[in-house]
């Protein structure tokens, strides 16, 4: 439970969190920093997030009764909860009062377009997308972290609700559209501080390497096959060096051994870096490219692009969303006339990213849910 204090000159945001990892925790932490509003968060820490959207909301309640969150009576001004918490569980079980406060839901992902785990798809559990709608339904503003999360949202909860034969859920995905908007999360700034990741980078630029940065998770939905795939058609006729990061886990697909015997010393760094040698990897590199099956914004490939990195990514998901029309579609292969123009136009773009930006566009929204409530 973060500290509160108060403030009653600025606008006062209760945020429930259930799972404060990744990108969840850092755009929190982000919001808090830069924003004008008194943020105070009840959070849980990582866990496994199917039964964080089934018990998180009484875990994150019996947090703020513990705390005394609502001790002093309702004198919060906005009620603000991510994508992994049951919205509509949250509000039942608080005091009465606080069912009057606006409501502001996040929308990291939603489980209506998210994949199923490998060799899982018989086993989906379809009322977590129904979690997210009536979450959305007892929502007075949706935020999406991108275009591509919402649309892929409608599109498969209305696949979904096709099934129900008695037309209970006709207008409901009307209803989440006209409160939905798209505010892209806060991405802070890198910084290039390694001296022994510049050291190397520059040793493998001097054996005329491209440096391509793979920054995703090392699991099957992140599509490491596709990876060994561009190694094999395009790898040691292009001398492309890859610089693999991530976050690894126990059990690690088949793709990444692949990849070392294929590429062999044009693999410049595989493995987790620590932030400080990460962040210095993506101002070293010349390119960022994804594989993923999913992606519902792309903050790492965001951190990637603020840096310098030029895009080499697919035409589907939310990555369109990333880059100006213009410039997709570029590989190290048909590298672009202009890097230098290419980076200053995706800066540019990517400007509502940047987390003083995000920011305040989010507070903005969430002000002009506040003031519609008075």
């Amino acid at each position: 439970m973060a500290a509160m204090s108060r403030d009653r000159s600025r606008h006062q945001i209760l945020g429930f969190e259930p799972w404060d990892h990744g990108s969840h925790q850092a755009a929190r932490r982000s919001w808090s920093r830069h924003g004008g509003c008194e943020w105070a968060w009840v959070t849980l820490p990582r866990g496994h997030w199917r039964w964080r959207m089934r018990l998180g909301a009484p875990a994150l309640v019996s947090i703020a009764e513990q705390a005394g969150v609502f001790d002093r009576g309702c004198h919060w001004d906005a009620i603000f909860a991510s994508s992994l918490c049951s919205l509509s569980d949250l509000i039942s079980l608080m005091p009465a009062s606080y069912a009057q406060i606006p409501r502001v839901l996040y929308m990291h992902e939603n489980q209506a377009a998210y994949p199923a785990s490998v060799g899982r798809a018989d086993h989906r559990d379809h009322q977590l997308a129904i979690t997210n709608l009536t979450s959305m339904l007892a929502a007075d503003v949706v935020l999406w972290n991108s275009a591509w999360n919402r649309d892929s949202f409608a599109s498969g909860i209305a696949s979904l609700l096709a099934h129900d034969r008695e037309g209970l859920g006709e207008d409901l995905i009307d209803r989440v559209l006209e409160r939905s908007q798209i505010i892209w999360p806060p991405v802070e700034p890198t910084q290039a501080t390694d001296q022994r990741v510049l050291h190397n980078a520059k040793k493998a630029r001097q054996r005329g390497l491209k440096l391509v940065i793979w920054p995703h998770r090392w699991e099957h939905d992140k599509g490491p096959e596709l990876l060994v795939e561009l190694e094999r058609q395009h790898g040691a006729g292009h001398q492309i060096g890859w610089v693999i990061c991530g976050e690894q886990f126990e059990r690690q697909p088949e793709a990444f051994a692949q990849l070392a015997q294929l590429a062999g010393d044009r693999v410049i760094h595989s493995g987790f870096a620590p932030r400080d040698a990460y962040e210095t990897w993506l101002h070293a590199c010349d390119w960022v490219v994804s594989t993923a099956h999913h992606e519902f914004f792309g903050m790492a490939v965001v951190e990637a692009l603020q840096a310098g990195c030029l895009p080499w990514l697919p035409g589907r998901l939310s990555y369109p969303e990333l880059t100006p029309p213009e410039w997709a579609g570029l590989t190290p292969m048909q590298p672009p006339a202009d890097s230098d123009a290419v980076r200053a136009a995706i800066k540019l773009h990517l400007a509502p990213a940047v987390a003083r930006e995000a920011t305040c566009r989010l507070e903005a929204a969430i002000e002009a849910a506040i003031e519609g409530s008075i």
